[in-house]
């Protein structure tokens, strides 16, 4: 029984540490893509992806809320990544969601 567990203990770390190198993948695709559009005002990373205290796991998707932008353009740099991304416009949000995107979520972009 106590090589059974090892072995569990031992597959789920390497599951967690896997899980892990995939979020940064993630984190740094969401950075790139961020930058792609010179029209876009500001990105903010939210979700699993970002947010540290959430679960993340290997099918989690990339959570962006955008303020501004070429939807056309993010959406043709999304089909080339491993990730699933999901795109929010921000100022069409209901106030509280979109407080709470702001307060939780990193700012991967803001236009100065």
């Amino acid at each position: 029984m106590r090589q059974e567990a090892k072995r569990l203990a031992e597959r789920w770390k390497r599951s967690q540490d896997q899980a892990e190198k995939r979020r940064e993948r993630a984190q740094d695709f969401a950075r790139a893509l961020a930058k792609a559009d010179p029209c876009v005002r500001m990105i903010v990373g939210f979700g699993s992806t970002f947010e540290s205290w959430r679960s993340y796991r290997q099918d989690s998707d990339i959570d962006l809320a955008l303020c501004g932008g070429d939807w056309g353009l993010l959406w043709s740099l999304i089909p080339h990544s491993e990730f699933a991304v999901s795109l929010v416009e921000l100022d069409l949000q209901p106030k509280a969601f979109a407080e709470q995107v702001c307060a939780q979520g990193i700012v991967l972009y803001e236009k100065q």
